[in-house]
């Protein structure tokens, strides 16, 4: 059994925590930097629903999207720290914009607290059907082949995943690729099963994972550090011998920093408790998310840790948003 099972399955067996006096009364006010509607936002909202239940006080969430999840996490990085007031945002708007962006309003890391990460996932490298090669060794070495800057890749948007993977990618591979940065995820998996991009990225789930599925698209590899129930037969990036290409991404949720740490640990343990239910493990399964709820420590790790590489990939890029 993997170890996040092991701890879904240990939090679902816990006893439920009584909910903290003081606190029965006041709202618990979630803000997301995701727009109402969105992906993160679809994962959020029933959540938050389970966590009024368990936590016995009205839970709000509140749309703060915007300005790279600037916008979002200094409303609570500025909030009382009362254990009143969370955040709920992407990895990038923790650890990458924030060192990407001269004027970021807010230090990530001594401003917020970790409390818990609500689930984990990574991408997956994409061709259209018309890509010669149908694996990875065949993708290299045909990138290996092409003139320098002749070949482009889609990405979700600058400073994403998408991004970053595409540029390591490069570098692994000692070829020279040129980034088309798209607005909207589904222009971009047209383009490539359209042919318009050599390569691109995309999640397990969904219309991605049918096109994959129908032919429509090829997966060559996984940047996540697990294979894919979904997809079993598709490498990771690390199985093919580049660890250095190797990215997962998580939302992540923050309290403002001084909130007590009682109040972290029940909140943590609580939202532990809400994604590994059954309901919520599959709807998060479905769309290609591990279900996260580590303890406030082994999350503040992973922050530090991805604040460190993403800083060091920004510096190798030369990385200045446009």
């Amino acid at each position: 059994m993997q170890r996040r099972e092991l701890l879904a399955a240990g939090l679902a067996a816990l006893p439920a925590l009584a909910p903290l006096p003081a606190r029965a009364q006041t709202p618990l006010r979630i803000v997301t930097t995701d727009q109402p509607g969105g992906g993160m936002d679809a994962l959020l909202r029933p959540l938050a629903d389970r966590l009024g239940q368990s936590l016995g006080r009205p839970v709000l969430v509140e749309n703060r999207a915007g300005a790279q999840g600037r916008i979002g996490g200094q409303v609570v990085a500025t909030s009382p720290p009362d254990g009143n007031t969370l955040l709920v945002t992407v990895q990038a708007g923790v650890v990458i914009n924030p060192q990407a962006y001269p004027s970021w309003p807010y230090n990530p890391l001594t401003d917020l607290v970790p409390v818990t990460d609500m689930g984990r996932g990574s991408l997956l490298l994409l061709t259209g059907p018309a890509m010669p090669a149908n694996d990875f060794a065949g993708l290299a070495k045909w990138l290996q082949a092409q003139p320098k800057g002749s070949v482009s890749y889609g990405t979700y948007s600058p400073g994403t995943i998408s991004h970053f993977g595409g540029e390591l990618l490069a570098k692994a591979l000692g070829v020279d690729m040129v980034a088309v940065h798209y607005k909207a995820s589904g222009d971009q998996v047209r383009d490539l099963a359209g042919g318009q991009v050599a390569l691109g990225w995309g999640p397990a789930a969904g219309s991605v994972g049918q096109l994959i599925k129908s032919g429509r698209l090829k997966a060559m590899a996984y940047l996540g550090p697990n294979r894919l129930p979904a997809f079993p037969g598709v490498p990771t990036i690390r199985e093919l011998g580049h660890p250095s290409v190797e990215m997962d991404g998580w939302i992540g949720v923050f309290a403002p920093r001084g909130t007590p740490a009682d109040a972290v640990t029940t909140l943590q343990q609580e939202i532990g408790r809400a994604i590994a239910a059954p309901q919520m493990r599959d709807l998060y399964l479905n769309v290609g998310f591990t279900p996260g709820g580590a303890a406030p420590g082994e999350f503040a790790q992973l922050v530090k840790s991805d604040w460190q590489r993403f800083g060091e990939t920004i510096r190798m890029m030369n990385y200045r948003p446009e």
